[in-house]
C-alpha cells in the first residue's frame, strides 16, 4: 500500500477519535487530570530530592526537570497516537476478530498499531513541553534551531524505542493466553527511561543502552537541548531504537504465522 494512502487512512482516525473524545468529554478530562497528577508527583519527588544535593549523576535540579519532562513528553504522544491499538492486540487474538484486521487491504502491523487513537494524553504532552521550555529558561539555555530540530528528531526516535518493546511484548499473545499481564512488565520497566544515565553502571548501563536502549530514550533528547548535539550518541540512539523496532516487527510477523483465525 502506498505510503500517501497510509497517511490519509491514519489521518482519518484522527478525525474520527476527535469525534469520539468530543462525544465522551469526561473521559478526556479525567484522563488529562490523572496523568498530569502522576506527572506533578514526579516533579514533587525531584524537587524533594533535590531539597538535600545539589547535582545527581552530574544532573543539576533544572537539568533533571527537562529530562523527567522529556520523558513524559515521549510518553504522553506514544499513548495518544500508538499504545491504544496494540494493548487491543490480545483482545482481537483471543476473541478472533483479528480476522477483520487480516481481511482489510492494509499493512496489518500499521491498522493494529493506529486503529485507536486517544486525544486526552496530547493535552499532557502540551504540559509537558511547557514545563521542559520553563526548565531551559530556568537555566538561561536557548536551544539553537539545530538542536531543536535535533531533539525533535530524538522524539520520535524515543517513540520507536517505546513502540518496539510494547509491540514485542503484545505480541507474545500469539504464544500465551493472558498476555494482557505481560503489559503490567511494559509499565514497570520504562521506569527507568527517568533515570541519568550516568547514574547506571556496570550491566544495568550496558542492557539499557545497547539491548534496550531505555537510558537512551530520555536522555538523549534532553542533553541534546542542554548540552548541545554529540554525534556519537544520536547515532547510537538512531541504530538501537532502529534495529530493536526491526526486531519487534519480525516478531510480530512471526506471531501472525502461528495465528488460526476464529473460523479455523
Amino acid at each position: 500500500m502506498h505510503p500517501f494512502s497510509l497517511f490519509r487512512l491514519w489521518l482519518v482516525q484522527i478525525r474520527y477519535a476527535l469525534t469520539r473524545e468530543l462525544a465522551f468529554r469526561a473521559n478526556f478530562f479525567a484522563w488529562v487530570i490523572v496523568e498530569l497528577s502522576w506527572f506533578v508527583l514526579q516533579l514533587a519527588f525531584v524537587g524533594v530530592v533535590y531539597h538535600h544535593v545539589d547535582r545527581i549523576a552530574g544532573w543539576s535540579r533544572n537539568e533533571m526537570i527537562v529530562l523527567v519532562s522529556t520523558n513524559q513528553l515521549i510518553q504522553q504522544i506514544f499513548t495518544a497516537f500508538l499504545m491504544p491499538g496494540l494493548t487491543k492486540l490480545p483482545e482481537l487474538v483471543r476473541t478472533g476478530k483479528l480476522d477483520f484486521v487480516l481481511l482489510k487491504p492494509v499493512p496489518p502491523q500499521f491498522l493494529v498499531s493506529t486503529a485507536q487513537l486517544e486525544i486526552g494524553p496530547l493535552a499532557n504532552a502540551g504540559i509537558a513541553a511547557w514545563v521542559t521550555g520553563m526548565g531551559l529558561h530556568a537555566l538561561g539555555i536557548v536551544p539553537t534551531v539545530a538542536s531543536l530540530v535535533a531533539y525533535l528528531l530524538l522524539l520520535m526516535t524515543g517513540l520507536l524505542v517505546h513502540y518496539a518493546l510494547l509491540l514485542f511484548l503484545v505480541s507474545l499473545t500469539f504464544w500465551i493466553v493472558q498476555a494482557e499481564s505481560v503489559l503490567l512488565g511494559y509499565y514497570s520497566i520504562f521506569q527507568v527511561a527517568r533515570l541519568p544515565r550516568e547514574a547506571a553502571l556496570g550491566w544495568f548501563r550496558v542492557l539499557f543502552t545497547f539491548a534496550l536502549p531505555l537510558l537512551l530514550v530520555a536522555n538523549i533528547p534532553a542533553a541534546t537541548l542542554l548540552r548541545g548535539m554529540e554525534p556519537g550518541p544520536m547515532a547510537l540512539f538512531l541504530l538501537t531504537s532502529l534495529s530493536a523496532t526491526l526486531f519487534a516487527s519480525l516478531f510480530f510477523h512471526q506471531g501472525l504465522r502461528r495465528y488460526q483465525s476464529a473460523s479455523s
